[in-house]
């Protein structure tokens, strides 16, 4: 017995000694405190409840127990709280298998986002609402998506002002010098058409222009388009143009690095050339820098030059989506289900939509509008095409048709920039026996054509001092007068002299118009005037013929006279 003992003495007081217990291994590793060495047997921790788990006094950091309900599976204390094991029920890096949707997420159970990394880069973020991010840690959207390599700067001029650079604020990404020596019209402007000898064809609505410079102005300017700071070290700039010149003219169109105060590259160095297209360039710069593109234009009393257009654009799609089918041009139409097609937009027929559009520059192939149409108002329209200048640019509404003629409204009334002319010659009218104007103003008259060579059956006038004898000469007041749709008070309606066209009738028929022709169904009818309408200038011809009757019967009463004188003196002889 005492043997025994001295054995066990012995042996315990070596495992003090080492530190070290092998089972099932008389060489446990140096490394180990405990070294548990099998081919068919492992180690089973302690299995306990969760309740059994939490009501341990005072774990240790790193006491380990298996938990044998909820959430199965290996526990440990890491100083703070019991977490369970990553390996317990976690996912492995070659998948998983017998796992439950309803209960086997990949994610977080806390109020915390959810960051997918590659390279240590963060290429997603979950955020505790539900919001995904790509590109961004701030998703604002269910799915928002950002590329920080991706730059695009666009400028067609539709937020500038219309008409002289003048009018463009200093605060504006815009702007313009010209030479001292020239006026405002001979500087970069902001405008709807073009000049008339430089148009630009693919040029839309507000364009920068420069044209017809003053004879006595060496012109000199510069309109300068500043795009900001570019992150990139490579980008594609484009911009529609058209330059109509001829020596000495000069347009040049230069990217200019603020940064650094110094030209980049000279885009384009045009002298007596007539140009109407597009540009497209790639080019190289310093990342980070500040840029602006310079359009320069020098000419002696030149033609002109328009841009509009400019884009400026680098870097990785921010989204591409590939499944064969996709197209320039095609559109991602849903389905009922939701499933996206790509789609022509040329084969959309959609009942209630709001704009059509169609492919081709044929008359079957019209880009239409199913309903009101504002331009320049910011209210509701009031007519189906309704144009109105917005209120602060405190200019009149101008519409522009054609190159250089436009429509504008000046305080309640319509001016014309041009002379309007009949599409036909001498087919039709202004006005009607229905729709009369009140007054027609002019300078110097109207002018009448009167050329013998378009003039048949000439004869000499039949009426004379008989007809004129007996017109009536009348004062009288019209029943109803207006200004606009504005009735005239009784006392202020004016005196009028004239005559009754159903009196002149009887007397002078050609000047008394009571018929007008009208195109019914294609065919030309002569109706009956609502008003009957009387040509006064063509009373003129009658009160001539008059007044030369007159002349004559006074020349003979002359020649009678002379003749008695003649004969009494001869009687006193």
């Amino acid at each position: 017995m005492n043997r025994i003992y001295i054995l066990l003495a012995f042996c315990f007081s070596s495992l003090f000694m080492n530190a070290q217990i092998g089972i099932g291994t008389t060489t446990p590793n140096t490394s180990a405190a405990l070294d548990v060495t099998s081919t068919n047997k492992g180690i089973l921790a302690p299995r306990m409840t969760a309740a059994q788990k939490t009501a341990i006094i005072t774990p240790a950091t790193g006491l380990l127990i298996y938990q044998t309900d909820g959430a199965a599976g290996f526990w440990f204390y890491n100083g703070t709280i019991w977490q369970p094991f990553a390996s317990g029920n976690g996912w492995g890096l070659s998948g998983n298998f017998g796992t439950t949707p309803a209960t086997n997420i990949l994610g977080t159970t806390d109020a915390q986002s959810l960051v997918l990394k590659a390279n240590n880069i963060e290429t997603a973020r979950v955020l505790d609402d539900g919001n995904v991010g790509m590109g961004t840690s701030t998703p604002t959207a269910k799915l928002h998506i950002t590329s920080a390599s991706a730059y695009s700067f666009l400028q067609d001029f539709s937020a500038v002002a219309t008409g002289d650079v003048s009018l463009v604020t200093t605060d504006n990404p815009y702007a313009f010098d010209s030479n001292s020596g020239c006026t405002a019209t001979d500087s970069w402007r902001i405008s709807t058409t073009d000049g008339s000898s430089a148009p630009c064809t693919n040029c839309n609505g507000n364009r920068a222009i420069i044209d017809y410079g003053d004879s006595a102005c060496d012109q000199d300017a510069t309109l300068i388009v500043k795009t900001g700071v570019i992150p990139l070290t490579s980008v594609a700039i484009s911009f529609d143009y058209s330059f109509n010149g001829s020596s000495p003219e000069l347009f040049t169109v230069v990217l200019y690095n603020e940064t650094t105060s110094t030209p980049v590259s000279t885009l384009l160095n045009l002298t007596s050339s007539n140009e109407d297209t597009s540009f497209t360039s790639t080019v190289a710069i310093t990342a980070g820098d500040t840029y602006s593109l310079q359009y320069r234009y020098v000419g002696d009393w030149g033609w002109g030059a328009t841009v509009d257009n400019i884009k400026i654009s680098a870097g990785d799609p921010v989204i591409t989506i590939q499944d064969g089918n996709q197209a320039n041009g095609f559109v991602l139409l849903s389905d009922a289900n939701g499933n996206g097609v790509w789609t022509d937009p040329a084969t959309l027929s959609i009942a209630d939509d709001d704009w059509r559009f169609a492919s081709g520059s044929t008359t079957n192939d019209p880009i239409y509008r199913t309903g009101y149409v504002t331009v320049g108002n910011t209210g509701a329209p009031s007519y189906l095409i309704d144009t109105e200048e917005p209120a602060i640019l405190g200019e009149g509404t101008q519409f522009g048709v054609g190159n250089d003629e436009y429509f504008e409204d000046v305080q309640s009334e319509q001016s014309i920039s041009h002379h309007v002319v009949p599409r036909v010659n001498n087919s039709i009218s202004i006005g009607s026996a229905s729709l009369r104007w009140s007054e027609v103003f002019a300078v110097n008259g109207t002018i009448n054509t009167s050329d013998l060579r378009e003039k048949e059956s000439i004869n000499t006038l039949k009426y004379g001092t008989e007809s004129l004898m007996q017109l009536n000469p009348v004062a009288y007041q019209w029943k109803e007068e207006k200004y606009g749709a504005t009735i005239v008070p009784e006392k202020d309606k004016r005196k009028k002299i004239g005559f009754i066209a159903q009196e002149l009738k009887q007397v002078l028929p050609e000047v008394v118009q009571s018929e007008e022709w009208e195109l019914v169904n294609g065919n030309l009818q002569k109706n009956p005037m609502k008003r009957l309408g009387v040509n006064y200038a063509e009373i003129l011809p009658v009160v001539i013929k008059t007044t030369q009757e007159q002349q004559e019967i006074i020349s003979s009463i002359k020649k009678q006279q002379n003749e008695i004188k003649t004969l009494l003196k001869e009687l006193e002889k």
